[in-house]
């Protein structure tokens, strides 16, 4: 079983008494962002709700699935709470942490909820998650599999906006390898409209079993030296 496998059962355990609690928390989610602009202050006031898994300084939590998110890029975070709050992303039975997120991007009532919190969290500074799996892969041989990663998440792992892929460098190894393992699955990217979730369904097909998923982590991870 996997890290993330013995927190399936749980799922509705943890979310509902948390968006009870927001509810009886009186949290009245109101746009206050001007028109095409996205308001700092206001995404600040928004991330509160989402420091409870994420962490205040967004470097998340592999104990509730909530991955590092400081300092991503805002079009990316904004794309995916659209993601969840539409159902695209989430909703499968068995991706747990999107099953969570999706009550929560519910609570951005408006566009510009979305970019005020997107906005935030793309300013906040990149943190530096600790390594948490337990065995580790071969860069040297992962740097072969990258090469099809690369021609959308750049050489360097910096991500691509045209291409729709984010960042991978910093990112918590445990969310790479959950990611991958939901891609190879169709647990994640199978929903309707995810043109670029479907794409990585086949990118991640590349990767023939579990050394090879290890292998291309431990290169993004030598990209970040």
């Amino acid at each position: 079983m996997t890290l993330f496998g013995k927190f399936i059962g749980n799922t509705m355990i943890r979310v509902l008494p948390l968006v009870a609690a927001l509810a009886i928390g009186g949290f009245a989610i109101q746009a206050s962002a001007e028109d095409g602009e996205a308001d700092l202050e206001r995404g600040e006031e928004l991330y509160s709700l989402c420091v409870k898994c994420h962490k205040a300084d967004g470097g998340g939590d592999s104990a509730v699935l909530a991955p590092a998110i400081a300092g991503m890029p805002s079009w990316y975070v904004e794309k995916q709470l659209q993601n969840f709050k539409s159902g695209i992303r989430g909703l499968h039975a068995k991706d747990t942490g999107g099953l969570r997120m999706y009550p929560m991007s519910k609570w951005l009532r408006t566009e510009a909820d979305q970019e005020a919190v997107a906005a935030y969290v793309a300013n906040m500074p990149a943190t530096q998650p600790e390594r948490e799996l337990e065995e580790h892969g071969d860069a040297a041989k992962g740097a072969g599999y990258y090469a099809v990663c690369g021609a959308c998440h750049g050489a360097s792992g910096e991500g691509n906006e045209g291409m729709g892929a984010p960042p991978l460098i910093g990112q918590s190894d445990w969310y790479l390898k959950s990611s991958i393992e939901k891609y190879k699955a169709a647990i994640r990217g199978s929903g309707k409209g995810d043109p670029f979730g479907a794409a990585m369904i086949g990118m991640v097909a590349t990767l023939p079993d579990d050394n090879a998923i290890l292998d291309v982590i431990a290169h993004i991870q030598s990209l970040e030296k």
